[in-house]
């Protein structure tokens, strides 16, 4: 009797443990293991049922009605004051509350191109939802050479963050844009890289679960660009530009503010209330179909968002991304004073020269006060540089093939 009574008790415990769940978020990104870089198992709309059984960090390991055993941020459970209709519909489809990975890829048809410096156009495919740049070993042991000390500052300024599979189809096309206009450098070393700077700080932001990716442009000139849904890119000029990791991450940090704000979409809202359908992609019917009336209008829209982020930026757009940057290299172990050095290694030769910063990038009188406003945080934060969080020699080792 006393060896039942312990079976009950135990089962108990077991069934205790597990705890059932509504997701929140739009689109909710169900993942292999608990981390942005794993690969994508499923999409989930909003109020879908799963079963949560452990939790590591800021992911939940769950199981969905579907039997899809796989990892969801804390960000999927947040309380949200609305749903986005256009999501929900898109990872719903026609009969089914969850979207494969094959689904997702299908959605955003028309969008993904293959565009890398010298492939002849057969080589990595633009898209979210190809095999992930990074392995866990990887990130496993990049993360191990940085020391975290407590800091948050400034919560209340950062916005929340919920992914909507919408935007990532816009900027999808957005990206297809930039990397046909310029190329990407076909650089494995300094690509895995990239990726592992950009994989580590997005664990420090309000988007950790986004699956942020990054690509190096063709481009001589000292620029970046971020786009809807987590594109990241560089110019090889502005990997050039720095001279350590730290300097290299606090680009990278800049541009995942402008994404993490919505900065790149929120002065086209209005545009997008244009889009007639609320199903977008949900109706495709396969890949190689002909483009649907509601690709072509978001498409066009894309096209609009994309003239948006190369136009001059508002400098009250730049001032938070600075000053949230350096929030994130604060937090992640780096020195958040390298944003301040490499924007005075890019303003000064602007300032002789035409060919060195695009004034499609941001005016040069505005250029001058951002750097002013940068300094100004910096003091007043009482940020100091710190050498050993910069990284210098694993820049150069990572970054030998670009310079």
């Amino acid at each position: 009797m006393k060896t039942f009574f312990s079976f009950v008790i135990l089962l108990g415990m077991q069934w205790g443990n597990a705890q059932t769940m509504r997701t929140t978020q739009p689109t909710n990104y169900l993942r292999e293991g608990p981390g942005s870089y794993y690969q994508i198992v499923a999409a989930l709309p909003a109020a879908a049922v799963v079963t949560k059984y452990e939790q590591k960090g800021s992911w939940l390991k769950v199981k969905t009605e579907q039997s899809d055993l796989g990892w969801l941020s804390e960000n999927s459970f947040v309380k949200k004051s609305g749903v986005n209709s256009r999501d929900e519909n898109i990872v719903k489809g026609k009969a089914s509350s969850r979207a494969s990975r094959a689904e997702l890829a299908a959605a955003v048809k028309g969008f993904g191109k293959k565009y890398v410096e010298g492939s002849g156009g057969t080589g990595e495919e633009i898209s979210k939802y190809s095999a992930p740049i990074v392995t866990v070993e990887d990130m496993e042991q990049f993360e191990h050479s940085f020391t975290i000390e407590p800091f948050r500052g400034y919560m209340n300024i950062e916005r929340p963050f919920d992914i909507r599979f919408h935007e990532e189809g816009i900027g999808l096309g957005i990206a297809q844009k930039i990397a046909a206009q310029k190329g990407i450098v076909n650089d494995r070393l300094a690509t895995l890289y990239l990726n592992m700077i950009g994989n580590y700080l997005s664990k420090y932001t309000k988007a950790y679960d986004l699956g942020f990716r990054y690509y190096i442009l063709n481009d001589s000139h000292a620029a970046a660009y971020s786009v809807p849904g987590g594109y990241i890119f560089i110019t090889k000029g502005m990997f050039q530009a720095c001279t350590n990791e730290a300097e290299l991450a606090s680009v990278l940090a800049h541009e995942m503010v402008h994404v993490v704000q919505r900065h790149g979409v929120k002065e086209l809202k209005k545009s997008e209330a244009k889009i007639k359908s609320e199903r977008a992609f949900a109706e495709l019917e396969d890949e190689t179909g002909p483009m649907g009336e509601e690709e072509k209008e978001l498409e066009e829209y894309a096209d609009n968002v994309y003239h948006n982020l190369i136009s001059p930026r508002l400098l009250s757009y730049e001032t938070d991304a600075d000053r949230i940057a350096m929030i994130y290299l604060k937090r992640a172990g780096y020195d958040p004073t390298a944003l301040v050095s490499v924007l005075q290694r890019i303003y000064e030769p602007s300032s002789a020269s035409l060919d060195i910063f695009d004034d499609n990038y941001m005016k040069k009188d505005d250029m001058k006060e951002r750097l002013l406003n940068v300094q100004n945080i910096m003091r007043d934060e009482g940020y100091r540089a710190r050498s050993d969080r910069q990284f210098a020699e694993r820049f150069t080792k990572y970054s030998s093939g670009i310079r």
